[in-house]
């Protein structure tokens, strides 16, 4: 059992042989959403595979019974995702990805483990062509911010699992015909021997080369600190109003090379 409260600043523990997170009373229990394989089978590079069965784990809508209130007034919601470190073929373990309507942001937290968050934008007029790729590397206690207008996934690749949460705009659901259509991401990524081999997706034409970046460790108008858990934001949810109204915030500092 390993004590996610320091990293996700909510009592919980996650139980790492069967991938489930455990609740405390407050905030309260709750069963996650399971992608499967064959939910998958559609933005997979290889469609023939068959297992692992279970992918990830999504738990949306956590947090505490006292701060719900002030979460619906800011028009939030806070969610932990947990992402096995299996592999699917030659693949690293993803999740499906998706786009946000009106360029909607979010905003991603590493709880445990190691994450690339692969962002790509796609030309407003024409979803096939992609203007621009970038892969963020981020560890335990980084926040990457998913920028407006691009659509993301997440790989994980390590051999322990990763474990995200996120705040996001609770005004739209996520899109992913898209992903599906084009077979998933710009980019796929292939363990090659430890390494990673970047292919690029062959229902794009052309693609841009991907630009690679970290995080930023501090960006005070978001109020993000590498270290500190993003939930603690609940004292002071107006740092989150670009989630709701991006056209308001430059996002230059997002990430560094």
């Amino acid at each position: 059992m390993i004590d996610l409260s320091n990293f996700v600043g909510l009592n919980i523990k996650f139980n790492s042989s069967q991938y489930r997170l455990i609740f405390d009373k407050d905030p309260a229990s709750k069963e996650p959403a399971v992608r499967t394989i064959d939910q998958m089978k559609e933005v997979l590079k290889d469609q023939a595979i068959s297992t692992p069965k279970e992918l990830y784990f999504m738990y949306r809508d956590v947090y505490c019974l006292k701060d719900n209130d002030v979460i619906r007034e800011h028009k939030l919601r806070f969610d932990i995702t947990v992402i096995k470190p299996d592999r699917l073929g030659r693949e690293f373990m993803k999740t499906a990805g998706h786009y946000h309507p009106k360029s909607y942001p979010e905003l991603y937290e590493v709880v445990y483990g190691e994450a690339l968050c692969l962002q790509q934008r796609p030309d407003e007029n024409d979803s096939k062509k992609i203007k621009e790729v970038i892969v963020v590397k981020a560890k335990q206690g980084q926040k990457i911010i998913c920028l407006p207008h691009f659509g993301h996934i997440l790989i994980n690749i390590s051999d322990k699992p990763l474990i995200t949460s996120n705040w996001v705009s609770s005004e739209f659901s996520s899109e992913y015909e898209l992903y599906k259509m084009a077979r998933g991401a710009a980019y796929y990524a292939f363990d090659d021997q430890e390494n990673i081999t970047w292919q690029k997706n062959e229902f794009f034409p052309e693609l841009p080369k991907i630009t690679f970046f970290t995080p930023n460790d501090k960006i005070p108008e978001f109020g993000l600190k590498t270290g500190t858990p993003m939930y603690s934001l609940i004292n002071d949810l107006n740092k989150l109003d670009f989630l709701n109204n991006p056209e308001r915030y430059r996002y230059e500092k997002a990430f560094k090379k």
